[in-house]
């Protein structure tokens, strides 16, 4: 039987070629390691993918902190607003998503008399409670005012608690589901509060 013979070298010597497996490599080409089995190059992006052109992929979000708040805890509730303010005023891009209790409180325009109640900040001394009370209201109402600062009722919690979503609209900036708030602060530092 007969053997194929490989194939050989193609150049002929009289043209004085030599030295071809020597051929100097580019600065760009030394650190590219070849390319293994079952491997091929693929594109970095797919092709006329972006934010604005395609729905599934969302934008780049703009905001830098965005915080939860789900709890009906005072006190928390003024940490959390604490950070969220000090990051805006400080020029952060920032939101927040209030749900249940926590939109209750924020919503409630006697905050600052029911932040008085003893039984309402039980850990507090009696001599500060009445300046916590104060402070929360203010620090709610900045909230409320600052252009960097967005706060949004979750909209499950519109729905199934008795507040209005028109009252509700009127005192924050919106109504949005907890998975869209996710997607629209997608990027950003997030706190659950």
């Amino acid at each position: 039987m007969p053997f194929p013979r490989r194939p050989r070298r193609q150049v002929d010597r009289r043209l004085g070629v030599r030295g071809e497996h020597e051929q100097r490599l580019t600065g760009l080409e030394i650190g590219e390691p070849a390319l293994r089995e079952r491997q091929r190059q693929r594109a970095g992006e797919a092709a006329c993918v972006h934010g604005r052109h395609n729905r599934i992929v969302a934008p780049d979000s703009s905001y830098t902190l965005a915080a939860v708040f789900a709890t009906a805890d005072m006190q928390r509730l003024y940490s959390g607003l604490s950070l969220l303010v000090s990051a805006a005023v400080d020029g952060e891009a920032c939101a927040a998503l209030a749900t249940f209790r926590s939109l209750e409180l924020i919503l409630d325009p006697g905050l600052g008399r029911l932040a008085a109640d003893p039984d309402a900040t039980p850990g507090l001394a009696w001599q500060g409670r009445e300046r916590f009370a104060r402070s929360l209201a203010e620090l709610r109402d900045t909230a409320l005012s600052l252009d960097s600062l967005a706060i949004f009722g979750c909209s499950a919690s519109v729905d199934t608690m008795p507040v209005d979503s028109a009252d509700v609209e009127a005192v924050l900036d919106g109504v949005m589901s907890t998975p869209r708030f996710l997607r629209e602060t997608a990027g950003a530092r997030l706190l659950f509060v």
